[in-house]
Protein backbone atom coordinates (compact mmCIF):
# COMPACT_ATOMS: atom_id res chain seq x y z
CA UNK A 1 0.00 0.00 0.00
CA UNK A 2 1.84 3.37 -0.95
CA UNK A 3 2.48 5.06 1.66
CA UNK A 4 0.93 9.31 1.40
CA UNK A 5 3.72 11.84 2.77
CA UNK A 6 2.34 14.97 3.55
CA UNK A 7 4.40 18.37 1.88
CA UNK A 8 5.72 21.01 3.43
CA UNK A 9 3.18 23.58 1.47
CA UNK A 10 0.27 21.04 3.18
CA UNK A 11 2.15 21.65 6.15
CA UNK A 12 1.85 25.08 6.45
CA UNK A 13 -1.39 24.99 5.29
CA UNK A 14 -2.02 22.76 8.41
CA UNK A 15 -0.15 24.72 11.02
CA UNK A 16 -1.96 27.86 10.27
CA UNK A 17 -5.49 25.93 9.84
CA UNK A 18 -5.00 24.71 13.26
CA UNK A 19 -3.36 28.20 14.87
CA UNK A 20 -6.44 29.74 13.96
CA UNK A 21 -8.98 27.50 14.98
CA UNK A 22 -6.71 27.56 18.56
CA UNK A 23 -7.17 31.54 18.27
CA UNK A 24 -10.80 31.53 18.15
CA UNK A 25 -11.39 28.74 20.50
CA UNK A 26 -8.64 30.35 22.99
CA UNK A 27 -9.19 34.00 21.98
CA UNK A 28 -5.59 34.19 22.11
CA UNK A 29 -4.11 36.95 19.96
CA UNK A 30 -0.60 35.40 19.60
CA UNK A 31 -2.27 32.38 18.16
CA UNK A 32 -3.98 34.55 15.76
CA UNK A 33 -1.06 36.76 14.82
CA UNK A 34 0.93 33.54 14.07
CA UNK A 35 -1.68 31.81 12.08
CA UNK A 36 -2.33 35.00 10.13
CA UNK A 37 1.41 35.49 9.92
CA UNK A 38 1.63 31.63 8.51
CA UNK A 39 -0.90 32.48 5.93
CA UNK A 40 1.09 35.54 4.55
CA UNK A 41 3.83 33.84 4.23
CA UNK A 42 1.92 31.58 2.27
CA UNK A 43 0.49 34.28 0.16
CA UNK A 44 3.79 35.57 -0.46
CA UNK A 45 5.01 32.35 -1.77
CA UNK A 46 2.25 31.83 -3.90
CA UNK A 47 2.32 34.94 -5.59
CA UNK A 48 5.97 34.43 -6.05
CA UNK A 49 5.52 30.81 -7.34
CA UNK A 50 3.09 32.43 -9.90
CA UNK A 51 5.38 34.84 -11.39
CA UNK A 52 8.89 33.60 -10.67
CA UNK A 53 9.35 32.31 -14.77
CA UNK A 54 7.45 35.29 -16.09
CA UNK A 55 10.06 37.16 -17.87
CA UNK A 56 12.83 34.99 -17.75
CA UNK A 57 14.63 34.41 -20.92
CA UNK A 58 17.22 31.66 -22.29
CA UNK A 59 19.89 31.89 -24.76
CA UNK A 60 22.76 30.08 -26.65
CA UNK A 61 25.21 32.16 -28.35
CA UNK A 62 27.57 30.37 -30.71
CA UNK A 63 30.81 31.87 -31.59
CA UNK A 64 29.68 29.55 -34.75
CA UNK A 65 27.12 27.43 -36.18
CA UNK A 66 29.11 25.36 -38.49
CA UNK A 67 32.81 24.49 -38.05
CA UNK A 68 35.24 21.96 -39.32
CA UNK A 69 36.77 18.66 -37.65
CA UNK A 70 39.48 19.97 -35.77
CA UNK A 71 38.57 23.19 -34.43
CA UNK A 72 37.12 24.66 -31.38
CA UNK A 73 33.66 26.67 -30.84
CA UNK A 74 32.57 28.57 -27.87
CA UNK A 75 29.00 28.54 -26.54
CA UNK A 76 27.39 30.77 -23.79
CA UNK A 77 24.38 29.63 -22.00
CA UNK A 78 23.13 32.69 -20.57
CA UNK A 79 19.97 33.43 -18.55
CA UNK A 80 18.07 36.64 -18.07
CA UNK A 81 15.20 37.90 -15.53
CA UNK A 82 13.87 40.87 -16.74
CA UNK A 83 11.51 41.83 -13.55
CA UNK A 84 11.81 43.22 -9.86
CA UNK A 85 10.81 39.94 -8.21
CA UNK A 86 14.37 38.21 -8.13
CA UNK A 87 15.12 34.48 -7.91
CA UNK A 88 16.46 33.27 -5.19
CA UNK A 89 17.59 29.95 -6.97
CA UNK A 90 16.61 28.69 -10.79
CA UNK A 91 17.58 25.52 -12.45
CA UNK A 92 18.03 25.08 -15.89
CA UNK A 93 17.91 21.33 -17.87
CA UNK A 94 19.31 22.22 -21.05
CA UNK A 95 19.28 18.89 -23.69
CA UNK A 96 21.67 18.08 -26.01
CA UNK A 97 23.37 15.60 -28.19
CA UNK A 98 24.87 13.13 -26.00
CA UNK A 99 27.42 12.73 -28.22
CA UNK A 100 28.26 16.28 -28.37
CA UNK A 101 32.05 16.86 -27.35
CA UNK A 102 32.09 19.17 -24.45
CA UNK A 103 35.49 20.17 -23.02
CA UNK A 104 34.70 21.44 -19.54
CA UNK A 105 30.93 20.06 -19.15
CA UNK A 106 30.06 16.90 -18.31
CA UNK A 107 26.18 16.04 -19.50
CA UNK A 108 24.15 13.65 -17.45
CA UNK A 109 22.14 11.04 -19.49
CA UNK A 110 18.46 12.30 -19.72
CA UNK A 111 15.02 10.43 -20.13
CA UNK A 112 14.97 11.39 -24.01
CA UNK A 113 16.60 8.87 -26.47
CA UNK A 114 19.74 10.12 -27.94
CA UNK A 115 19.96 13.32 -25.53
CA UNK A 116 21.76 14.22 -22.73
CA UNK A 117 21.23 16.84 -20.44
CA UNK A 118 23.59 19.55 -19.19
CA UNK A 119 22.31 21.12 -15.61
CA UNK A 120 23.09 24.74 -14.41
CA UNK A 121 22.24 26.36 -10.95
CA UNK A 122 21.42 30.33 -10.75
CA UNK A 123 20.62 33.10 -8.62
CA UNK A 124 19.24 36.05 -10.03
CA UNK A 125 18.26 39.17 -8.62
CA UNK A 126 16.01 41.86 -10.42
CA UNK A 127 16.57 42.56 -13.81
CA UNK A 128 19.92 40.54 -13.64
CA UNK A 129 21.36 38.76 -16.88
CA UNK A 130 24.45 36.06 -16.28
CA UNK A 131 25.71 33.01 -18.18
CA UNK A 132 28.35 30.53 -18.67
CA UNK A 133 30.83 29.53 -21.33
CA UNK A 134 31.14 25.87 -22.62
CA UNK A 135 33.60 24.88 -25.07
CA UNK A 136 33.39 22.22 -27.97
CA UNK A 137 36.32 20.06 -29.61
CA UNK A 138 34.67 19.20 -33.08
CA UNK A 139 36.82 15.81 -32.80
CA UNK A 140 34.03 14.68 -35.60
CA UNK A 141 31.48 15.46 -38.35
CA UNK A 142 27.74 15.82 -37.32
CA UNK A 143 24.85 17.43 -37.10
CA UNK A 144 24.24 18.36 -33.26
CA UNK A 145 21.20 19.16 -31.44
CA UNK A 146 20.64 21.78 -28.74
CA UNK A 147 16.93 20.24 -28.76
CA UNK A 148 14.96 21.64 -25.68
CA UNK A 149 15.45 23.12 -22.30
CA UNK A 150 13.52 22.67 -18.28
CA UNK A 151 13.40 25.67 -16.54
CA UNK A 152 12.67 25.31 -12.53
CA UNK A 153 12.23 27.65 -9.48
CA UNK A 154 10.76 28.12 -6.76
CA UNK A 155 10.14 30.94 -3.58
CA UNK A 156 12.49 31.37 -0.97
CA UNK A 157 10.35 29.33 1.59
CA UNK A 158 10.13 25.82 -0.69
CA UNK A 159 6.93 25.62 -0.18
CA UNK A 160 6.00 25.92 -4.04
CA UNK A 161 7.93 24.88 -7.16
CA UNK A 162 7.09 25.44 -10.70
CA UNK A 163 8.92 23.91 -13.59
CA UNK A 164 8.54 25.07 -17.17
CA UNK A 165 9.51 22.79 -20.66
CA UNK A 166 10.55 25.27 -23.74
CA UNK A 167 11.13 23.67 -27.32
CA UNK A 168 14.49 26.57 -28.18
CA UNK A 169 16.22 23.93 -30.77
CA UNK A 170 19.35 25.19 -32.43
CA UNK A 171 22.11 23.14 -34.56
CA UNK A 172 25.41 22.65 -34.61
CA UNK A 173 27.05 21.74 -37.81
CA UNK A 174 30.51 20.12 -37.49
CA UNK A 175 31.15 19.56 -41.27
CA UNK A 176 33.65 16.34 -42.92
CA UNK A 177 37.46 16.66 -42.97
CA UNK A 178 38.15 18.33 -45.99
CA UNK A 179 42.17 17.25 -47.64
CA UNK A 180 43.65 17.56 -50.81
CA UNK A 181 42.80 15.10 -53.46
CA UNK A 182 45.60 13.74 -55.47
CA UNK A 183 46.50 11.40 -58.58
CA UNK A 184 42.85 11.80 -60.17
CA UNK A 185 44.37 12.97 -63.84
CA UNK A 186 40.39 12.75 -65.37
CA UNK A 187 40.18 15.99 -63.34
CA UNK A 188 42.41 17.90 -65.34
CA UNK A 189 42.05 15.70 -68.85
CA UNK A 190 38.30 15.76 -69.43
CA UNK A 191 36.62 17.12 -66.72
CA UNK A 192 37.57 20.80 -65.42
CA UNK A 193 36.74 24.22 -67.20
CA UNK A 194 34.15 24.90 -69.96
CA UNK A 195 33.99 23.48 -73.30
CA UNK A 196 32.32 24.86 -76.32
CA UNK A 197 29.56 22.56 -77.54
CA UNK A 198 29.57 21.19 -81.16
CA UNK A 199 26.15 21.73 -81.54
CA UNK A 200 23.84 24.59 -79.76
CA UNK A 201 21.54 22.30 -77.94
CA UNK A 202 21.54 25.00 -74.80
CA UNK A 203 22.67 28.50 -74.25
CA UNK A 204 24.98 29.31 -70.91
CA UNK A 205 23.29 32.80 -69.50
CA UNK A 206 26.69 33.23 -67.91
CA UNK A 207 28.64 34.13 -71.09
CA UNK A 208 27.29 36.53 -73.17
CA UNK A 209 27.93 37.17 -77.16
CA UNK A 210 26.14 39.90 -78.13
CA UNK A 211 22.75 41.29 -78.95
CA UNK A 212 20.32 41.29 -81.91
CA UNK A 213 16.90 42.41 -82.53
CA UNK A 214 13.81 40.34 -80.42
CA UNK A 215 11.47 37.88 -81.88
CA UNK A 216 8.25 36.92 -80.23
CA UNK A 217 10.17 33.05 -79.59
CA UNK A 218 12.91 35.19 -77.01
CA UNK A 219 12.22 34.87 -73.81
CA UNK A 220 11.59 37.92 -72.02
CA UNK A 221 14.38 37.54 -69.04
CA UNK A 222 17.49 38.30 -71.69
CA UNK A 223 16.03 41.83 -73.30
CA UNK A 224 18.80 43.88 -72.92
CA UNK A 225 17.18 46.90 -72.06
CA UNK A 226 20.31 49.45 -72.38
CA UNK A 227 20.86 48.09 -76.21
CA UNK A 228 17.08 48.77 -76.48
CA UNK A 229 17.00 52.46 -75.36
CA UNK A 230 19.78 53.23 -77.96
CA UNK A 231 18.17 51.10 -80.53
CA UNK A 232 14.77 52.32 -80.53
CA UNK A 233 13.38 48.73 -80.05
CA UNK A 234 13.59 45.80 -78.58
CA UNK A 235 16.94 44.01 -78.33
CA UNK A 236 17.86 40.31 -76.77
CA UNK A 237 20.95 38.83 -75.76
CA UNK A 238 23.50 36.58 -77.24
CA UNK A 239 24.67 33.78 -75.36
CA UNK A 240 27.71 31.26 -76.13
CA UNK A 241 26.75 28.20 -76.62
CA UNK A 242 28.47 26.14 -74.21
CA UNK A 243 28.23 23.11 -71.46
CA UNK A 244 29.65 23.21 -68.03
CA UNK A 245 30.79 19.66 -67.12
CA UNK A 246 27.81 18.28 -64.51
CA UNK A 247 29.55 16.27 -61.79
CA UNK A 248 27.10 14.07 -59.46
CA UNK A 249 28.85 12.14 -56.55
CA UNK A 250 27.88 8.99 -55.42
CA UNK A 251 28.30 7.80 -52.16
CA UNK A 252 28.12 4.19 -50.81
CA UNK A 253 27.28 4.44 -47.09
CA UNK A 254 27.82 0.64 -46.26
CA UNK A 255 30.94 -0.08 -45.32
CA UNK A 256 30.23 -4.00 -45.58
CA UNK A 257 29.01 -6.37 -48.01
CA UNK A 258 26.06 -6.58 -46.71
CA UNK A 259 23.84 -4.12 -45.25
CA UNK A 260 23.31 -6.38 -41.67
CA UNK A 261 27.54 -6.88 -40.91
CA UNK A 262 27.05 -3.54 -39.28
CA UNK A 263 28.86 -0.12 -40.10
CA UNK A 264 33.09 0.28 -40.05
CA UNK A 265 32.94 3.97 -38.41
CA UNK A 266 36.47 4.97 -38.69
CA UNK A 267 35.98 3.67 -42.86
CA UNK A 268 32.78 5.57 -43.23
CA UNK A 269 34.54 8.32 -42.07
CA UNK A 270 36.85 7.93 -44.31
CA UNK A 271 34.37 7.82 -47.07
CA UNK A 272 32.63 11.08 -46.03
CA UNK A 273 35.79 12.84 -45.87
CA UNK A 274 36.96 11.66 -49.43
CA UNK A 275 33.25 12.33 -50.56
CA UNK A 276 33.41 16.06 -49.14
CA UNK A 277 37.17 16.92 -50.38
CA UNK A 278 35.99 15.92 -53.98
CA UNK A 279 32.97 18.13 -53.57
CA UNK A 280 35.25 20.96 -52.35
CA UNK A 281 37.33 20.81 -55.34
CA UNK A 282 34.90 20.84 -57.92
CA UNK A 283 33.13 23.89 -56.74
CA UNK A 284 36.50 25.57 -56.05
CA UNK A 285 36.97 24.57 -60.11
CA UNK A 286 33.52 26.12 -61.09
CA UNK A 287 31.87 23.17 -62.11
CA UNK A 288 28.35 22.20 -61.31
CA UNK A 289 28.73 19.43 -58.71
CA UNK A 290 25.81 17.86 -56.90
CA UNK A 291 25.80 14.49 -54.28
CA UNK A 292 23.74 11.68 -53.68
CA UNK A 293 24.17 8.48 -51.27
CA UNK A 294 22.00 5.49 -50.43
CA UNK A 295 21.12 7.51 -46.86
CA UNK A 296 18.56 9.81 -45.73
CA UNK A 297 18.73 13.36 -44.77
CA UNK A 298 19.21 13.84 -40.83
CA UNK A 299 16.34 13.53 -38.94
CA UNK A 300 13.90 12.63 -41.96
CA UNK A 301 13.06 9.59 -44.17
CA UNK A 302 14.08 11.67 -47.52
CA UNK A 303 16.58 10.42 -49.72
CA UNK A 304 19.77 12.27 -49.66
CA UNK A 305 20.33 14.39 -53.13
CA UNK A 306 21.35 17.70 -53.79
CA UNK A 307 21.58 17.94 -57.34
CA UNK A 308 24.29 20.22 -59.19
CA UNK A 309 23.57 24.16 -59.18
CA UNK A 310 25.27 27.19 -59.41
CA UNK A 311 23.86 28.51 -56.39
CA UNK A 312 26.49 30.29 -53.68
CA UNK A 313 25.61 27.97 -51.38
CA UNK A 314 25.90 25.15 -53.01
CA UNK A 315 29.23 23.87 -51.55
CA UNK A 316 27.46 24.57 -47.49
CA UNK A 317 24.73 22.37 -48.81
CA UNK A 318 26.78 19.41 -49.84
CA UNK A 319 28.95 19.81 -46.73
CA UNK A 320 26.15 20.10 -44.52
CA UNK A 321 24.52 17.09 -46.31
CA UNK A 322 27.58 14.76 -45.69
CA UNK A 323 27.69 15.82 -41.84
CA UNK A 324 24.38 14.35 -41.21
CA UNK A 325 25.34 11.02 -42.94
CA UNK A 326 24.80 8.08 -40.24
CA UNK A 327 26.08 4.81 -40.79
CA UNK A 328 22.46 3.57 -41.84
CA UNK A 329 22.46 2.77 -45.66
CA UNK A 330 18.81 2.68 -46.72
CA UNK A 331 19.60 0.22 -49.61
CA UNK A 332 21.99 -1.64 -51.49
CA UNK A 333 24.80 1.28 -53.26
CA UNK A 334 23.98 -1.15 -56.89
CA UNK A 335 20.53 -0.42 -57.92
CA UNK A 336 20.72 2.96 -56.06
CA UNK A 337 23.41 3.93 -58.65
CA UNK A 338 22.11 2.88 -61.43
CA UNK A 339 18.20 4.01 -60.45
CA UNK A 340 19.40 7.68 -58.97
CA UNK A 341 22.03 8.59 -62.08
CA UNK A 342 18.58 8.32 -65.30
CA UNK A 343 17.83 11.85 -63.18
CA UNK A 344 20.99 13.46 -64.48
CA UNK A 345 21.69 15.08 -67.96
CA UNK A 346 23.11 12.61 -70.14
CA UNK A 347 26.59 14.62 -70.50
CA UNK A 348 27.08 14.25 -66.46
CA UNK A 349 30.18 12.56 -64.38
CA UNK A 350 28.96 9.93 -62.36
CA UNK A 351 31.73 9.88 -59.46
CA UNK A 352 31.43 6.27 -57.57
CA UNK A 353 32.48 6.78 -53.76
CA UNK A 354 32.53 3.21 -51.45
CA UNK A 355 34.61 1.48 -49.52
CA UNK A 356 33.09 -2.16 -50.67
CA UNK A 357 33.46 -3.04 -54.47
CA UNK A 358 31.58 -6.05 -55.23
CA UNK A 359 30.82 -7.96 -58.43
CA UNK A 360 27.51 -6.38 -58.77
CA UNK A 361 28.67 -2.85 -58.20
CA UNK A 362 31.34 -4.06 -61.23
CA UNK A 363 28.41 -4.90 -63.60
CA UNK A 364 26.46 -1.52 -62.90
CA UNK A 365 29.33 0.64 -63.74
CA UNK A 366 29.96 -1.25 -67.29
CA UNK A 367 26.44 -0.76 -67.94
CA UNK A 368 26.08 2.42 -67.38
CA UNK A 369 29.92 3.06 -69.17
CA UNK A 370 27.92 1.16 -72.43
CA UNK A 371 25.03 3.41 -72.34
CA UNK A 372 27.57 5.85 -73.14
CA UNK A 373 27.82 7.81 -69.43
CA UNK A 374 31.13 9.07 -68.03
CA UNK A 375 31.89 6.94 -65.03
CA UNK A 376 34.39 7.10 -62.62
CA UNK A 377 35.17 4.58 -59.79
CA UNK A 378 37.05 6.01 -56.67
CA UNK A 379 37.33 2.71 -54.16
CA UNK A 380 38.55 2.65 -50.56
CA UNK A 381 38.48 -0.88 -50.42
CA UNK A 382 41.52 -2.49 -49.02
CA UNK A 383 42.53 -5.23 -52.28
CA UNK A 384 42.92 -3.25 -55.58
CA UNK A 385 40.20 -2.95 -58.14
CA UNK A 386 41.08 -4.66 -61.71
CA UNK A 387 40.38 -2.89 -64.26
CA UNK A 388 36.95 -2.06 -65.92
CA UNK A 389 36.82 -1.46 -70.01
CA UNK A 390 35.71 2.23 -70.40
CA UNK A 391 36.03 3.38 -66.17
CA UNK A 392 38.25 5.00 -64.97
CA UNK A 393 39.22 3.49 -61.69
CA UNK A 394 41.03 4.60 -58.97
CA UNK A 395 42.27 3.25 -55.53
CA UNK A 396 43.67 4.27 -52.07
CA UNK A 397 43.13 2.11 -48.95
CA UNK A 398 40.83 2.99 -46.86
CA UNK A 399 42.18 3.30 -43.26
CA UNK A 400 45.65 5.07 -44.37
CA UNK A 401 46.20 7.96 -42.30
CA UNK A 402 47.74 11.13 -44.77
CA UNK A 403 47.74 14.90 -45.51
CA UNK A 404 46.37 13.96 -48.35
CA UNK A 405 44.03 11.55 -50.32
CA UNK A 406 46.00 10.19 -52.88
CA UNK A 407 44.67 8.08 -55.12
CA UNK A 408 46.28 5.66 -57.59
CA UNK A 409 44.99 4.84 -61.18
CA UNK A 410 44.01 1.15 -61.87
CA UNK A 411 45.10 1.69 -65.65
CA UNK A 412 48.08 -0.41 -64.44
CA UNK A 413 46.01 -3.51 -64.40
CA UNK A 414 45.00 -3.57 -68.14
CA UNK A 415 45.02 -5.76 -70.63
CA UNK A 416 47.96 -4.82 -73.31
CA UNK A 417 47.14 -4.86 -76.87
CA UNK A 418 48.83 -8.36 -77.45
CA UNK A 419 47.25 -10.13 -74.73
CA UNK A 420 44.06 -11.64 -74.88
CA UNK A 421 40.93 -10.11 -73.16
Amino acid sequence: MKQYTISPTEQVVFAAAALLALGYLLKSEKFLFFAMLLLGVLLMAWLWYRFALSRVTYRRQFSETRAFVGETINVTLSVSNRKILPLPWLRVDDFVSEDLPFTDASPEKSHIPGLAMIKQYFALSWFERTGRVYHIDCRRRGMYRFAQLRLETGDPFGLFRVQRDLLQEDRLIIYPQIKPVLGLDFLRKELFGVHLADRRLLEDPVHMRGVRPYIPQDDLRYIHWKATARAGRLQTKIFEPSTAPNVMVFVNIATFAKLWQGVDNVLLERVVSVAASMCAYAVEQKLLVGLSANGTVFRSDQPLRVMPSRSPKQLALLLEALAGINGYAGSKFEPFLLRDSARLPWGATIVAITAVVTPDLEVVLLRLRKSGRKVVLLSLAEERVRWLDGVRVYHMPGRTQEEAFHFSPADALAPSPESPV
